[in-house]
């Protein structure tokens, strides 16, 4: 838990997939992990988010490949969750050695596991959960545990579940962020459309609905994916192991006021790095654009491995004249700008003394906005956006639970 920076930013790294240390995707994992702990270092994301499927078979000799690139960076928080893989041989014995380890440690953030009698005919001995909650930045964190209360094995297939514990614990962690005025984001393996209890299914997408859930962050797709229904961004990232979906790299994901935004960096592309915060784009809004006086603030978050002063950031509104933005915060730029009726897009350019420079441009929401109608299955991709280059998204699924190879 941290002190407010402002705006709440992290880094996910995707499924893992981890074999073997000499394995190409372990030295992306280390070089991602280096770069991450460098912006954590300068106070630019607060940690580093892994979403499951850390080892390809749940073995401790593959997590132990984990273990030593996180222990090049101690001083890098690390969230950590269970994926389907992490169970693949139907015990978690080694994921419970890696959780106590790195989540149960104050990089992890001194979580430790909870042990729950579930209604399990086949297997009535209490079972062990690996799910928690912390705020950082104003923001409370909720991270999920799909596979332990389940069944999923190789031979077996996938059993995504909560349990009823794990359900009620939700509930009431979301009814007293809303009493005290926190927004959350929910860190689940992916959707709770992928639950194997169809009752579940609603139960999870309800609470998420209901309680104004601004962001699930997710993995086990393989492929980044932004499904927003007007209230939730419903967003999962590119693995990192048995990647068909393009260049590895980790997703960026913020919340600042009412807008979250998410943008895909990838590992072959140097720093540094912008993403607008504000106002939010049209596809992701969940609120009409505040311009009452004809004015819009705009802020942005900086990744980069330069000091700040070093920063030199403008805005453009439809290609016009260059703004300047200044630092408002250790990892923040802003603006306060005019902005015209029919205005449509919004570019905000990052160089930081490298002699590189990196833009994003967005398509601000209007000064109205209608929520779109509740989707006909909450907690899914139905609400997925096509390719959207400037975000990383590819828009083709091409992912092994998709359109992509079996591995």
């Amino acid at each position: 838990m941290t002190a407010s920076h402002g705006v709440f930013a992290f880094a996910h790294i995707g499924d893992l997939h981890l074999e073997r240390a000499s394995d190409p995707h372990a030295a992306d994992l280390r070089a991602m992990l280096a770069e991450v702990a460098g912006l954590h270092g300068r106070g630019l994301v607060d940690f580093a988010y892994l979403p499951g499927d850390l080892a390809e078979d749940g073995r401790a000799e593959q997590y132990a490949v984990l273990r030593e690139a996180l222990d090049r960076h101690p001083d890098l928080p690390v969230r950590l969750i269970a994926g389907d893989h992490d169970r693949q041989h139907g015990t978690m014995a080694d994921f419970d050695a890696l959780f106590a380890a790195v989540a149960g440690s104050p990089r992890g953030g001194g979580h430790a596991a909870r042990r729950h009698d579930l209604p399990r005919p086949r297997d009535p001995a209490p079972v062990t959960h690996y799910y928690f909650a912390e705020t950082w930045a104003g923001v409370r964190c909720l991270f999920l545990d799909m596979v332990s209360p389940g069944y999923g094995q190789k031979g077996f297939g996938l059993d995504f579940r909560l349990g009823p514990c794990q359900l009620a614990w939700l509930g009431e962690e979301l009814a007293r962020a809303g009493r005290e005025g926190l927004p959350c984001a929910v860190f689940a393996h992916t959707y709770p459309d992928d639950l194997r209890v169809p009752d579940e299914r609603a139960a999870l997408a309800g609470l998420i609905r209901h309680h104004g859930v601004r962001l699930v962050e997710m993995g086990h797709t393989h492929y980044n994916e932004l499904a927003p229904d007007g209230r939730t961004l419903y967003a999962a990232a590119r693995s990192v192991g048995q990647n068909e979906d393009g260049s590895v790299g980790y997703a960026v994901a913020a919340i600042d006021g009412p807008v979250t935004s998410w943008r895909f960096k990838p590992l072959d592309r140097a720093l540094p790095f912008v993403m607008i915060t504000s106002p939010a784009d049209r596809r992701l809004a969940t609120a009409p654009l505040d311009a009452a006086d004809g004015a819009i603030s705009v802020r942005a978050l900086v990744l980069s491995d330069r000091p700040r002063a070093a920063w030199r950031c403008h805005l453009r509104v439809d290609g016009g004249p260059a703004h300047p933005m200044v630092p408002d915060g250790p990892r923040t730029v802003h603006a306060r700008i005019p902005w015209r009726d029919g205005a449509r897009r919004l570019a905000v350019t990052v160089a930081d003394g490298t002699g590189r420079t990196d833009t994003e441009v967005i398509e601000p929401v209007g000064r109205s906005f209608v929520p779109p109608p509740a989707p006909d299955r909450p907690g899914s991709d139905a609400s997925r956006l096509p390719a959207w280059p400037q975000k990383g998204l590819r828009g083709d699924q091409l992912g092994p639970n998709r359109n992509g190879r079996d591995w």
